[in-house]
């Protein structure tokens, strides 16, 4: 390996560490701690009970006795954070707080944690049902869920109960916000307990416990009960699908008893206080928008509505598909109701498409401004429930391209909305390509110019799924070119296949595995303008017969074949809808098989008295190399309709004997018209002739014509 391969591959190797670093979280541990500024002075006493409590250790049940916190996504679902852990027993520290918060404020005479030789005279029960942070897309609550109980020693009745069941939203969405919260719950509903303790003892008609302060000082303290359990109701999610799966459908209303109005968006969960809600909701003008009443919302309970309306989208294209930027109006069939016209988004520019959502049943859609009973220019299509309509409308140009009049319409994309759900997805598409291409590869001085003609088939198939992620990229392109000096020949033949399975097992890092292919379809030949002797000797050295020709086959059908497989770690450094850019580094192989693969000798012999070249061509051997690989995998939608790709592949063998191998292909594409563009790639491979290692460019640049099968 090269010193500038090892330094490339070190420079790569301490990215990747630190990359990967930066998403391995040290876990955070949290206390609970008694907050004596928060005292309550009111409940204070100068002379405490003359008697003992003893406080047992509080009662957890098995999903939220863990050290891990509870994390509880609006409805039956849990998590547990595997990064923010408590760092005491909630079981022994909640009592500790309430033993400190009696003894500060002198209500006993001796508050025990402990079980002595003496019984103590009363005791204290915590059951602590939930304690778990509730979180959404829009709102992080802190809930608290405890009971406390305070009876004499060893008997049932329960002389104080104080249970409560709080929520509380947070104002920051970290961890500690959280700890805080319910630290202050704890220690405010303890100086409620404590509260009705004092309460019970001035007001206990049967004197089980002697008074501590009279019936009149207890009176304000049973106001201050009253106003603390005046709890609101907690608050719960309310969700309108969005059945398009898009950010375009409409805002609705939401209403709530008092009449008070806010805005939802449709596909949203909007967090709601308990209680009775009507939404208004579709296209069109106040008096057009469906209703419904009574809808409940329950706390820490997601409630769905289901679809009683349809969407319509409307696309308008020429002839030739290219977009037509013309007015269209949608109608009531059945009462001539206009729901509003609009122009057809052009995606290209980044225009939203507009979405209708209606009542099911059959539209009129009408084109250049053409009233509800035209007879010209118009078309009707079927809204359902719960479905999504694309209709397409075709229209005629004159000879400038403007659109004129309707040439057609109707449902072109039946499966529009399976598809944008799928999680495997297929795409292909048709290039048709002129092509200037210079490169070289043969003489690093003398690049050779060529104008091909040619023709590419692109597959695409994505499986997307958490936590997998499936990508094969399949380019199968052939053409023929003509030179000055030459017929038409075939150019080019290649057939190139990349598979990429990714498992992330956390957020942007996960486990890859690979297999790429690369071959061609026909023989491929040499020309030369003379004609020449050549012999072709195989692997095992075994010569053939001298054939004089002006042409010699090279490489037969499929060979030589490429392969390259690989597994390791993948780092997801840009993951945006516009910018996406991925690192790998693993274990690799690639194997060049090249049966029927002959390469010139350096030296050719001449016959001096007739001038003819003797050439021999030796059968290429098929190699094996181990590695460790590296590849830098990225795409870019870049302003004015250009486009980047990148894919660098590097190969750093094992063995000492080896080089280092590089692929490094970057392709630019700029989009002039819809299905017309401009293609240019240059592609870098490292090449060693005659010890001399170089660089080989490749150049080419394509006038591209696409046609999209799919």
């Amino acid at each position: 390996m090269s010193k500038f391969g090892i330094l490339f591959f070190g420079i790569l190797f301490i990215l990747l560490l630190g990359c990967s670093a930066g998403e391995l979280v040290s876990p955070n541990y949290y206390i609970l701690e008694y907050y004596q500024h928060s005292e309550k002075e009111e409940l204070r006493q100068d002379t405490p009970l003359d008697l003992s409590v003893y406080v047992y250790d509080t009662k957890i049940p098995k999903t939220y006795n863990k050290n891990q916190i509870v994390i509880r996504h609006f409805g039956p679902r849990i998590t547990y954070s595997d990064y923010d852990l408590w760092g005491v027993k909630l079981s022994k520290t909640i009592p500790e707080l309430i033993s400190k918060r009696l003894n500060s404020y002198n209500i006993f005479k001796r508050t025990q944690r402990e079980i002595l030789t003496t019984r103590a005279d009363y005791e204290i029960i915590t059951n602590l049902n939930n304690i778990e942070l509730y979180r959404s897309e829009t709102v992080q609550q802190a809930r608290l869920n405890i009971d406390f109980i305070f009876r004499k020693s060893e008997q049932a009745d329960i002389l104080v109960e104080h249970s409560v069941n709080i929520e509380k939203v947070l104002l920051s969405d970290d961890v500690d916000t959280f700890v805080q919260t319910i630290n202050n719950m704890l220690l405010n509903e303890t100086d409620n307990f404590i509260r009705k303790i004092i309460i019970y003892s001035a007001l206990d008609a049967e004197a089980v416990l002697p008074p501590i302060i009279t019936k009149e000082a207890a009176e304000p303290l049973i106001f201050e009960i009253s106003e603390e359990e005046e709890i609101s109701g907690g608050k719960g999610l309310l969700l309108l699908p969005a059945i398009t799966r898009t950010d375009n459908e409409p805002h609705y209303k939401i209403i709530d008893k008092y009449g008070y109005e806010q805005s939802g968006q449709m596909g949203t969960a909007i967090p709601l206080l308990e209680g009775i809600y009507s939404i208004k909701y579709g296209s069109g003008k106040a008096n057009q928008l469906m209703e419904q009443d009574n809808i409940k919302v329950i706390p820490r309970y997601k409630t769905i509505i289901e679809p009683d309306w349809g969407c319509l989208i409307v696309d308008i294209i020429d002839e030739k598909r290219n977009f037509a930027k013309v007015r269209y109006e949608v109608f009531d069939l059945e009462d001539g109701e206009s729901f509003g016209s609009e122009f057809p988004a052009e995606e290209e520019v980044g225009e939203q498409e507009k979405v209708w959502v209606l009542k099911p049943g059959i539209y009129k859609v009408t084109v250049n401004n053409e009233p509800f009973n035209t007879y010209r220019d118009f078309t009707t299509i079927y809204v359902e429930k719960g479905k999504v309509q694309k209709l397409t409308i075709v229209m005629k140009t004159d000879e400038e391209d403007n659109p004129t009049n309707m040439a057609g319409a109707g449902v072109l994309e039946e499966s529009f909305l399976e598809a944008s759900l799928a999680n495997l997805k297929f795409s292909s598409a048709i290039h048709c390509n002129v092509n200037i291409n210079s490169n070289n590869e043969v003489d690093k001085d003398n690049p050779e110019t060529t104008i091909t003609i040619n023709n590419q088939l692109e597959n695409y198939l994505i499986y997307d799924k958490d936590p997998l992620h499936y990508t094969m990229k399949n380019l199968i392109e052939v053409g023929i070119s003509k030179t000055t000096d030459t017929d038409f020949r075939l150019a080019v033949d290649e057939f190139d296949l990349k598979n990429t399975l990714i498992y992330y097992f956390i957020k942007d890092v996960g486990f890859y595995s690979r297999f790429d292919m690369h071959s061609h379809f026909f023989p491929e030949k040499s020309y030369n303008s003379d004609k020449f002797y050549y012999t072709k000797i195989n692997e095992d050295n075994i010569a053939a017969d001298s054939v004089f020709a002006d042409e010699i086959e090279i490489k037969s059908s499929l060979f030589p074949l490429v392969l390259k497989e690989g597994i390791g770690i993948n780092y997801r450094i840009l993951n945006f809808s516009r910018a996406n850019l991925s690192l790998r580094a693993g274990f690799g192989i690639r194997q060049d098989i090249n049966n029927d693969f002959y390469q010139l000798a350096s030296e050719s012999t001449w016959f001096d008295s007739q001038e003819i070249e003797h050439r021999t061509y030796n059968e290429m051997e098929s190699e094996s190399t181990t590695g460790t690989e590296v590849s830098l995998v990225g795409s870019f939608q870049l302003p004015f309709n250009l486009t980047y790709s990148t894919n660098a592949d590097f190969l750093f063998p094992f063995s000492k004997d080896d080089d280092y191998s590089m692929e490094w292909e970057n392709v630019i594409n700029l989009k002039l018209f819809k299905y017309i563009s401009l293609d240019y790639k240059l592609k870098l491979e490292n090449k060693i002739q005659e010890d001399d290692e170089y660089i080989v460019e490749k150049h080419s640049l394509f006038l591209r014509v696409t046609y999209f099968l799919r």
